[in-house]
């Protein structure tokens, strides 16, 4: 990295930046065909097949959790590079910490769903 001028640090900042908000937006899909696909077969799941797609939900938000701490880690490299020769770059902390939030709410939410017994209706 020692050879990158300062303009292609500041680049790579930025792609990995738009990586990131790629891997928010994978997860939103993913949970969001979750809860459709659990709705939608709600009486065909039985109790080993909740817990499977719930595993399965977890190992898909698990996988995009570590690319995007790698992905972070790359930007942490590439920050402390451009300090070294004297750049400022602002790290984008509130921004983080609102994605991280939404992300576990997300995932406790739906794991909440997918586990929720449907409400009987009387007729």
């Amino acid at each position: 990295m020692e050879t990158l001028t300062v303009v292609e640090a500041l680049e790579l900042i930025r792609v990995n930046e738009a990586a990131l908000a790629t891997q928010f937006e994978t997860w939103l899909t993913i949970t969001f065909a979750t809860i459709v696909a659990v709705f939608a077969g709600r009486n065909l799941l039985t109790r080993l097949m909740r817990w499977l797609v719930t595993i399965l939900y977890l190992l898909a938000s698990l996988s995009v959790t570590a690319m995007s701490i790698y992905i972070a880690e790359s930007n942490a490299q590439l920050t402390a590079l451009l300090e070294s020769r004297g750049v400022t770059v602002e790290v984008p902390i509130f921004a983080a910490s609102v994605f991280f939030l939404l992300f576990l709410a997300g995932v406790f939410t739906t794991v909440y769903f997918i586990h929720m017994k449907p409400d009987r209706e009387s007729t």
